[in-house]
């Protein structure tokens, strides 16, 4: 209980690292939502944006450099960890299972060819999501000022983070409550797998299914090749973490 309640003022260059990273998302989303636009290049150009500059680079790219490289910490100060796999995944699916009886029972689910792109799009993009907002952005904060104002200050950079959909106002303060929901179930176990690959693209999925958006089939290979690029990421900076850790010791 004192943990969860205590407050204090460590500020650290992990906040100007998070300030950085955040703007060059938004940035790279916005680009690609209103500079870009899906028409360009059939799309590629606002998916370059979005999902490989925006998601993969700033998004996994710079919290993983700057854990590792620059803080020489572990991949699993991000999230990405085993511990509590089985607790993390069996709370994953009781969350999710709530969260569909609750919410989306009577949802019509469309045709696999237009599921399939919704479905890697939201595995590709809630991954993204899962590691920056809770694993980078939300636990640097605790660390500078303890978990509920990192709560609630990450959740408020999360709905912001929606203006580069072009969201209005009223849709964004829905948001924040969405982001205090995910930095709470993420916060039991302090794992990705808390949120993903289920609970977090779920949510997102409906939404996308809601909303009407409508991708080409081949769409779905170009976001599983952005999640593969994401996991080789975590890859390399684990490689290169193990291998600084054995220099040190021998």
């Amino acid at each position: 209980m004192k943990t969860i309640f205590a407050f204090r003022w460590q500020p650290s260059k992990d906040l100007l690292a998070i300030v950085v990273s955040w703007v060059l998302v938004v940035t790279a989303l916005y680009a690609a939502t209103f500079l870009v636009g899906s028409e360009v290049a059939g799309g590629m150009a606002y998916f370059g944006l979005y999902a490989v500059l925006g998601a993969t680079i700033f998004g996994i790219g710079i919290p993983l450099y700057w854990t590792v490289v620059v803080r020489k910490r572990p991949v699993s100060d991000l999230g990405l960890t085993r511990e509590r796999l089985a607790l993390s995944v069996i709370l994953q699916l009781a969350f999710t299972t709530l969260q569909f009886i609750g919410a989306y029972r009577d949802l019509k689910i469309p045709a696999w060819d237009r599921l399939l792109p919704l479905v890697a799009l939201a595995l590709a993009i809630g991954f993204f999501e899962a590691i920056f907002w809770r694993g980078w952005v939300l636990l640097r904060l605790e660390e500078c000022f303890g978990l509920i104002p990192a709560i609630a200050i990450g959740s408020i950079l999360y709905s912001l983070y929606h203006i580069g959909y072009g969201m209005p106002a009223s849709e964004m303060f829905f948001l924040f409550f969405i982001g205090v929901m995910y930095a709470v179930a993420f916060r039991l176990t302090k794992s990705v797998f808390m949120l993903w690959p289920v609970f977090q693209p779920m949510g997102q999925l409906v939404t996308l299914i809601k909303d009407g958006l409508s991708l080409p089939l081949l769409a779905s290979l170009g976001f599983i090749e952005v999640l593969a690029l994401m996991w080789v990421l975590i890859w390399l900076a684990n490689k290169y973490d193990k291998k600084q850790r054995r220099v040190q010791n021998s």
